[in-house]
């Protein structure tokens, strides 16, 4: 029975999964003009945060995005101890990936359902409302690009040949 080396590359790969899901991955940023006011939403895979407002947005693709990666950082990990490193890295990086993708397109289904035009992914602009103008801007924030390059790296970790650990010999034995 031969042991493998970690692969490190795999491993970091699916270490960045899981710090992806500490991060906002979508942060919207409104502020007034004249009086000072400022208020970030971010979206979380498992929460939607904001200081002072309510936000009310069905996160399905939150919740499902959540999944995916979790479980493509334990792939990732997983593969790069095992014997079945590659196929491991590859279905991690392929999770992550659909996490990303998923997240994507239920965040922009969801933001099409608001009444305010052209908030999207990525937009900016300004919005009139009871004689106060908001500005905004929208990004796909930390958490989101994070897990697009733990996706990245596992499938480059899977291209990575695992090296076999030789033992060393033992040392020669000293005549007496």
């Amino acid at each position: 029975m031969s042991c493998l080396k970690p692969n490190y590359i795999g491993i970091v790969g699916g270490i960045l999964a899981f710090i992806s899901l500490a991060l906002p991955w979508w942060t919207l940023s409104m502020s007034t003009t004249g009086v000072p006011i400022s208020v970030d939403v971010s979206v979380y895979l498992y929460q939607v945060t904001t200081a002072g407002l309510t936000v009310t947005m069905d996160v399905w693709y939150a919740w499902a995005a959540l999944a995916l990666a979790i479980i493509g950082g334990l792939l990732g990990i997983v593969g790069s101890v095992t014997a079945l490193g590659r196929k491991l890295l590859i279905a991690g990086g392929v999770l992550a990936l659909l996490s990303i993708i998923i997240f994507a397109a239920g965040l922009q289904n969801e933001l099409s359902k608001i009444p305010v035009t052209g908030i999207g992914l990525f937009s900016s602009g300004s919005y009139s409302y009871m004689g106060v103008s908001l500005n905004y801007s929208t990004y796909l924030s930390f958490g989101f690009w994070l897990a697009l390059v733990a996706a990245i790296i596992m499938f480059v970790a899977s291209r990575k040949k695992p090296a076999p650990i030789v033992p060393t010999p033992p040392p020669p034995s000293v005549p007496t």
